[in-house]
């Protein structure tokens, strides 16, 4: 286990399949909206892992970030978020989005 499996996030998202990513998108694209400004924005996604998994947790990192940096630009965001990626478990890689303050409040506590 890494330390990262212990951020604090609001809310830890499964992302299984490429067609999931549209509706986390549009739920990450409006919670950065409403958090940006106070600085707490703190998700974690999970991608599958696994041998024949790995290219799937790929394309599907790729398609996400894509898809969640173009819904900030169409609401004319400016994103300020440090990303973290990590083997979170056996089953699943971590990839974790948050401000900045989130990342060095949680690294003066270790």
């Amino acid at each position: 286990m890494t330390i990262y499996s212990r951020f604090p996030v609001h809310e830890t998202i499964d992302l299984r399949e490429i067609s999931d990513i549209r509706h986390v998108v549009d739920k990450l694209v409006e919670a950065y909206a409403l958090q940006s400004n106070t600085g707490e924005f703190s998700y974690r996604l999970l991608l599958p892992k696994g041998e024949k998994l790995t290219s799937k947790a790929k394309r599907i990192g790729l398609s996400f970030q894509g898809e969640f940096v173009l819904g900030l630009r169409k609401r004319k965001i400016m994103p300020n978020i440090r990303e973290v990626r990590y083997v979170h478990d056996d089953k699943h890689y971590g990839w974790l989005l948050a401000n900045p303050g989130v990342y060095e409040r949680f690294e003066r506590k270790i």
